[in-house]
């Protein structure tokens, strides 16, 4: 099986949005279920999707297996908090893969391939925020060189 990964454009839009509403789908039932089911595809979600996939500090890749886009991924760079001293910050901002398609080294070669586009922009410090019950994303990330910074607490009031 041959995986392509390349830039999405912005003809790419819809099915990059039609996978990250697959992303909410799965958050919403199994980790949040405050999350905006109607985003992805409002003026909110579409703009930033635009944005990321046509301005200079955004990149969205998509993964692509006999002409079919199977994953993507979105990031690009961030602000950094202005009480640290920090380098080029970027963040993985979300990533998806079909099901089908999952531990087939899709989700690695789309991370790679961000990592080298960071890389590019002379980025020092990537970051990235997964859900505390996903267990898998984290695991995930920590196998490829993330360390705990902060940890986010909830209460309902």
């Amino acid at each position: 099986m041959d995986v392509i990964i390349r830039n999405a454009t912005l003809n790419d839009l819809q099915k990059v949005q039609e996978l990250n509403l697959k992303l909410f789908e799965k958050e919403h039932k199994e980790y949040d279920s405050l999350l905006n089911m109607d985003w992805t595809f409002g003026g909110a979600g579409t703009k930033y999707y635009q944005d990321r996939i046509s301005e200079d500090d955004g990149c969205v890749l998509v993964a692509i297996i006999d002409d079919r886009i199977v994953g993507y991924l979105c990031g690009g760079l961030t602000e950094a908090e202005k009480y640290r001293h920090l380098p080029i910050v970027a963040e993985l901002e979300n990533t998806f893969v079909l099901d089908e398609f999952r531990s087939k080294w899709i989700g690695k070669q789309l991370y790679t391939t961000f990592v080298d586009w960071c890389k590019s922009k002379n980025v020092g410090k990537l970051r990235v925020e997964a859900s505390a019950q996903n267990e898998w994303a984290i695991k995930f990330y920590r196998k490829n060189n993330f360390k705990d910074y902060t940890l986010v607490l909830e209460t309902e009031l």
